[in-house]
């Protein structure tokens, strides 16, 4: 029986964009064992795929802190060198995800020769090269798993299936709330990791406020991480009328704001976790995107409306912005117009 460990840690998008390439693998080889090194923050994702045996956790802030690193460094060496891998796969590509996989038992280990820190690729046994007319994260991580399998193709579509504990945990969150899953529901995750990624809480609720004006039996659910509490704050009170709207925001597990968005008939958001996340589950999706490329890491899907304006500095990659003009550049009437014909469809 083979053993294989992906090295996969962060973020939810990044994860999700890997269970395309690592389910091929688990169908190719049903009786081989698959762990995989990931961020605790995301280890409900894992439920979602199956196959894999053991969630080994990158305990980031404990391995970043001085203090703190060397016990945690120990305990993770101790728990990836437990095993004698058949192979190690990072599809990471960043030096501190490179560097563990080095100390993992395995004659194999693969990366793409090709990685967003330069260095990380030095530290690979087997590099793989991916064709650069492959531009999405998704198709770029089928390819490398095409290599590592002596396969032709992976295909890219994997469709997240429920899982109970995570639906039930979601039903119970949404009823305390007096939502039922029946209910025509809207999902607005208004956070981002970066700062240029986030649209204005203003405009958001600009826009929910258009969208109950036509469905007021409609259902809106505010949802995202306990960080994302003040800007779901914002939109409140920047409602004239909220009494359809709901703030589930840090209410949710991974888990269970996957199947609250799979309840949803359409997802509003930002170049977020929560849209890689509607993507996964087949929700339609309405996203803002400002210094990123939907090419590369847009949601992979079909029912979605990109809103992205033409602007000579747009797909900046810039983290800070002093003036984020592309955030007022993006018509709330136009985002108004697309997130109701994608609600009509989720329908």
């Amino acid at each position: 029986m083979k053993q294989y460990l992906i090295i996969k840690p962060s973020s939810m998008g990044d994860i999700l964009h890997a269970f395309p390439a690592v389910a091929y693998l688990h169908r190719k080889e049903p009786e081989a064992v698959i762990d995989w090194l990931i961020h605790p923050a995301f280890d409900d994702l894992l439920d979602y795929l199956p196959g894999i045996r053991k969630k080994i956790h990158f305990k980031r802030s404990e391995l970043g802190n001085y203090r703190t690193f060397f016990p945690a460094f120990l305990s993770l060496l101790r728990e990836i060198r437990a095993e004698r891998y058949d192979m190690v796969i990072d599809l990471q590509g960043l030096i501190r995800s490179a560097v563990i996989g080095r100390f993992v038992r395995s004659g194999k280990y693969y990366g793409p020769a090709v990685t967003r820190e330069k260095a990380a690729s030095c530290f690979y046994k087997q590099k793989i090269f991916v064709p650069e007319e492959i531009l999405h994260a998704v198709e770029r991580n089928c390819a490398l798993m095409a290599q590592c399998c002596s396969a032709d193709t992976v295909p890219g579509d994997y469709l997240l299936p429920v899982v109970e504990k995570h639906r039930t945990a979601a039903e119970t969150l949404l009823s305390t709330h007096g939502i039922s899953c029946s209910d025509r529901i809207l999902a607005v995750a208004p956070g981002a990791r970066w700062v240029t990624k986030q649209w204005p809480p203003a405009f958001f609720a600009q826009v929910i406020a258009g969208f109950s004006g036509q469905f007021p039996d409609a259902k809106t659910v505010l949802i995202g991480s306990p960080g994302d509490r003040v800007l779901s704050a914002e939109i409140i009170r920047s409602l004239k009328n909220s009494c359809n709207v709901f703030d589930l925001t840090g209410e949710t597990t991974v888990g269970s704001m996957i199947e609250v968005i799979r309840s949803a008939s359409v997802l509003l958001c930002n170049d977020s976790g929560p849209m890689h996340a509607a993507a996964s589950v087949g929700t339609p999706v309405a996203a803002f995107f400002g210094p990123t490329d939907p090419a590369l890491t847009g949601p992979y899907c079909k029912i979605k409306e990109i809103l992205q304006p033409e602007l000579d500095c747009i797909r900046c990659f810039r983290k800070q912005c002093g003036e984020s003009v592309c955030h007022q550049s993006v018509s709330a009437s136009v985002t108004l117009e697309k997130l109701v014909g994608l609600f009509k469809k989720g329908e």
